[in-house]
């Protein structure tokens, strides 16, 4: 499925920009994040470049059949970033942002976001990344992603179909999507929707 095609849901979700860098750095395995202005919790995964990737997903959650709450928050000077559910870029669904001016994009959905003079973030709600093809993520288990970065941003930052450069780095990395469960989470996605609408 390529970056455009994946089939998603354009909601916007309340996000913060911190002011000082992310807390966790290196490839530490995956930790638990809250929110603090959603009350969402995330399985949280922290790159060597400090982009940290955070999921949440229902958990009433079955085998393929989830949405997906995604949080990708990078410094100012990742140009864009992106997360592989299948753990590699082909033949499987693509979530990729970037900083535009105070916000944030990402592919052809909206998103809740914000961008401040260090970080960017971006706060999705994605549908059809828990199965594509025979692939069916498992709620229950670890499963294997790939995030992929460059600092270069898209030709067409306020454009989510922009063209962007290819990555200056790329890597596998763990989600346990046991940890990522949270309870009441169409709620909490319809009191982030609307904080953010207010």
């Amino acid at each position: 499925m390529g970056l455009l095609q994946l089939a998603a849901v354009a909601l916007a979700l309340g996000s913060v920009g911190h002011s000082s860098p992310v807390p966790q750095g290196g490839t530490a395995p995956a930790a638990k994040y809250c929110d603090a202005s959603t009350s969402i919790c995330y399985s949280e995964y922290v790159s060597q470049e400090k982009i940290a990737i955070r999921v949440a997903i229902p958990d009433t959650a079955t085998a393929g059949n989830f949405d997906v709450l995604l949080q990708i928050e990078a410094p100012k000077t990742v140009g864009w970033a992106g997360v592989a559910w299948g753990g590699v870029m082909v033949n499987n669904p693509l979530t990729v942002g970037w900083a535009n001016g105070t916000s944030a994009v990402v592919s052809s959905r909206s998103a809740g976001t914000k961008a401040n003079d260090t970080h960017w973030t971006l706060s999705v709600l994605a549908q059809g990344v828990s199965a594509w093809g025979t692939t069916k993520l498992d709620p229950s288990s670890t499963v294997s992603l790939a995030y992929a970065q460059a600092a270069t941003p898209p030709t067409e930052p306020a454009n989510n179909a922009s063209r962007f450069s290819i990555h200056n780095s790329h890597q596998k990395f763990s989600i346990d999507l046991k940890s990522a469960q949270i309870a009441n989470f169409t709620e909490l996605v319809q009191k982030a929707s609307a904080a953010k609408a207010a």
